[in-house]
């Protein structure tokens, strides 16, 4: 299994302890320098014996070992907290966190620098006794900092297991994601051509569809002369075996051309966002279904992550559509992906929340709200007729269990969703 080194908790202290080994021994260079008279540093630095020195480095190296402790053990906590909150799926965002991964980095290289100035401290019978004063000097800067570094841990951490943050984190990657996957220079065309299933290529391993090189498998494709159309999209699961996408063409040897093509996929054992925006929906969507849960019951927690949505589904809907087709250098079509309609994108996002918000009018009334916003912005038949399912769904759902106290609202929100779909333009003022 392939492991990102951006999403571990020892990459970044392991480069943090290195480049405290390269200041240890450049600043012992010194000292030892100094110590055979190569060299004269300031007086100043010299603050008593080697056993006063020895007394502090070890309260240093025990205080910042001590203190490292507790970070690592906020650290814990902290993905216990998203773990249990969030879904497991955010993890991975908190231990690629840089904030979190230099705060640990910096209080392991403090230790390290602190531990190996110490061990160099001599003291023996008719010698010079040797008391490498810079590089302890240098500890004990360093362990002054990690008090700065504490604090700034102790905020950041505060700070990131707030939803507001992580969701507006999380719409952040949604917007990033569908920027990414914006073709602007690709000609448009007609219609996309019919493929005969000539050859089925298979998934080579279980997992998800991580990446898809589209440019290097048209160019394999132009090698054998053929067309490759999708059956399936990056984010889907597949099992080994599964046929991905079937070819079209007369030169396709079987086995080679399979080979070139497991070559163009990956396939790992969870969603990115690389070619999958929908992987940020499905974070934000857990939020809210867990926010809902009996055990939890808030739907203050649920509405903004309808909020958030809001927003992502509206920057969607200002993009043009996606051109499946993937050419050659000559133009011609090798590669028909398989593109996930406007449509689908609102069924993932709002089906898994309206099914949960029968019983709550404030969530079924931020369901009718976010329709109202987003339907401005959205220009195509299937859009407005998405949104509308979803609107006419939220309002039965509600009104089959409601108490008549909370209909009312409820029955103004979606006249207020009504009129926006039926609308032109936006109704509200944009000041």
């Amino acid at each position: 299994m392939k492991i990102s080194w951006r999403t571990n908790l020892w990459f970044i202290p392991s480069l943090t302890v290195a480049a405290a080994l390269v200041v240890f021994f450049v600043s012992q260079s010194l000292d030892r320098a100094e110590h055979v008279a190569v060299i004269a540093l300031p007086a100043w630095l010299n603050q008593g014996s080697a056993a006063d020195a020895r007394a502090l480095l070890s309260a240093t190296a025990g205080a910042i070992i001590t203190t490292l402790g507790l970070v690592l053990s906020i650290t814990v906590l902290t993905l216990s907290i998203a773990a249990s909150q969030f879904g497991q799926r955010l993890l991975r965002r908190y231990m690629r966190d840089r904030g979190t991964q230099a705060c640990i980095g910096v209080f392991a290289a403090t230790f390290v620098f602190s531990l190996l100035t110490l061990l160099s401290v001599t003291s023996r019978f008719n010698e010079k006794e040797y008391v490498p004063w810079l590089s302890i000097w240098i500890s004990t800067l360093w362990a002054l900092a990690c008090i700065g570094v504490l604090i700034y841990y102790i905020n950041h951490v505060a700070l990131s297991i707030q939803v507001n943050n992580v969701l507006a984190d999380l719409s952040a990657d949604f917007l990033w994601a569908i920027r990414q996957n914006q073709r602007p220079n690709t000609p448009s065309i007609g219609s996309v051509p019919e493929v005969r299933a000539d050859f089925a290529l298979a998934a080579p391993v279980t997992g998800y569809i991580q990446l898809i090189n589209y440019r290097a498998l048209a160019a394999t494709a132009a090698e054998a002369d053929a067309v490759v159309q999708f059956l399936c999209r990056p984010g889907q699961f597949v099992v080994k075996g599964t046929t991905l996408a079937v070819a079209q063409g007369r030169r396709i040897a079987g086995r080679r051309f399979q080979e070139a093509f497991g070559h163009t996929i990956r396939i790992g054992v969870r969603r990115t966002l690389m070619q999958d925006p929908e992987f940020a929906i499905a974070q934000i969507v857990e939020i809210a279904l867990r926010a809902m849960s009996p055990g939890i019951n808030d739907p203050n927690t649920a509405v903004t992550c309808v909020n958030w949505l809001t927003d992502g589904l509206r920057e969607l809907a200002q993009c043009p559509s996606r051109n499946p087709v993937h050419v050659d250098r000559s133009g011609n079509i090798r590669v028909i992906e398989s593109v996930r309609e406007y449509q689908y994108v609102v069924a993932a996002a709002y089906d898994p929340i309206r099914q949960v918000a029968r019983n709550s009018p404030m969530l079924t009334i931020g369901m009718l709200n976010a329709i109202s916003l987003i339907a401005p912005f959205v220009q195509t038949g299937t859009g407005k007729e998405a949104l509308t399912n979803q609107m006419q769904l939220a309002s039965e759902g509600f009104f089959a269990d409601a108490v008549s106290g909370d209909r009312e609202e409820v029955a103004a929100a979606y006249r207020r969703a009504a009129q926006a779909l039926s609308s032109p333009r936006p109704f509200f003022s944009a000041a």
